[in-house]
């Protein structure tokens, strides 16, 4: 387990911290510690050697062997071949490179997303727009399911790329992707299909052959890997975003982060083995001791189709950041929307969308699961935010 999960003051319950788990990011586990302390890793990093160069060196050919091996094992928890998946620097490059790879390799004009995606696909959009091609955002219902009449009616046959993520960060909302295929078949000429999965992937089954995605997005530090490393799923032929000396199939040339891959591998081949029905279980637990503790809480999301790592609720006549930091205080962590953009402090996107009152917006907080969280973490957590709420409300009164 991860030493910072425990303090001097008591055990700390990280439900949201980009150090630590949930959907913001998760702690190392012991198998990726394991696998970057090996001789052979320590080996290559130590190396001032590239592992691609011509020179067949030991260390070389145990860097390749080291890459090779974190592929295969990313390909067989998504059910993809090992020579579709590229190594990238995280989730926000592998949105970049779908996207304005797949638009930039052809010459039709016109893309697709909906208005509740993740900042690293929001902002190319809105940069594609900046270059004159014509960008749909797509709406969503009041769970946060996108709205497939809308959608249908958008596509048509200049449409160059759909974009939808899986998994919603905020609200844990799954989005349709099936329809959405049905869909992109239906009425584009050959649009290419990116599925944002970051949220996803190894958390929850990814129908690769149902969905037949084109370009799949997914990150390391969302599974218990480390920072700095993420992987884009490719069927397509797009045009890279990096240019330099080639690497990976000149899709993205830069020498490869050898230890963030295998440890990257190794969260991956872990997660093979991940307990969904028991985070699940802890989500419901959580859910249940705060709406019979306290009143007047708005549960943010589908009842049906969502992820058990993620649940979003609403406080109204508190401000989120009010009960975030008297929670801090206590030890426990959440968030107040989505980490990528919380340096710019605004209304949630994703529940303006959904329709969300403004005092449901800016009292909403967001608590993430992981497979460390215990059921004596949920109940002090459930008992902390009826106690601080309660509070807080007595005296905003």
């Amino acid at each position: 387990a991860s030493p910072s999960m425990s303090t001097k003051a008591g055990r700390k319950i990280i439900t949201d911290n980009p150090n630590y788990q949930g959907s913001l990011g998760t702690a190392i586990s012991e198998a990726v510690e394991l696998a970057m302390s090996t001789p052979n890793c320590k080996y290559v990093l130590g190396s001032v050697l590239n592992h691609v160069a011509l020179h067949q060196t030991v260390i070389g050919l145990e860097a390749e062997k080291l890459v090779k091996g974190a592929k295969k094992n990313a390909a067989e928890l998504l059910g993809a071949p090992a020579e579709d998946i590229y190594f990238t620097s995280g989730g926000t490059e592998s949105n970049n490179t779908a996207i304005f790879g797949a638009v930039y390799a052809g010459r039709k004009k016109h893309v697709v997303t909906t208005k509740i995606e993740h900042p690293s696909v929001i902002e190319p959009m809105k940069r594609l727009a900046e270059k004159g091609y014509t960008v749909d955002f797509v709406g969503v219902d009041g769970e946060g399911r996108l709205d497939l009449d809308e959608l249908a009616a958008k596509l048509c046959t200049d449409t160059a790329l759909v974009s939808v993520m899986h998994v919603n960060n905020e609200t844990g909302t799954i989005q349709p992707l099936s329809e959405v295929r049905r869909l992109i078949s239906e009425k584009t000429d050959g649009a290419l299909f990116h599925i944002d999965a970051v949220q996803s992937f190894g958390k929850i089954p990814i129908d690769l052959r149902g969905l037949k995605p084109d370009l799949l997005s997914a990150s390391a530090h969302k599974i218990h890997g480390i920072k700095g490393t993420g992987l884009l799923y490719c069927k397509a032929r797009i045009a890279p975003l990096i240019v330099g000396g080639g690497q990976q199939k000149n899709l993205r040339s830069g020498t490869e982060n050898v230890p963030g891959i295998a440890a990257f591998g190794a969260a991956c081949a872990e997660r093979r083995g991940a307990d969904y029905d028991r985070v699940l279980g802890l989500r419901q637990r959580l859910l249940e001791k705060i709406c019979a503790g306290i009143d007047n809480v708005v549960y943010n999301g589908s009842d049906t189709d969502f992820c058990a790592y993620v649940l979003n609720l609403s406080f109204p006549g508190i401000k989120s950041e009010i009960l975030l930091h008297s929670l801090e205080a206590e030890g426990i962590y959440v968030s107040t929307g989505s980490a990528c953009s919380s340096n710019k402090p605004q209304l949630s996107s994703t529940l303006t969308a959904m329709g969300k009152k403004n005092e449901e917006i800016t009292s909403a907080v967001r608590f993430s699961f992981s497979d460390e969280i215990t059921e004596e973490d949920v109940d002090r957590t459930a008992a902390a935010v009826c106690a601080q709420a309660a509070k807080i409300r007595r005296i905003m009164r």
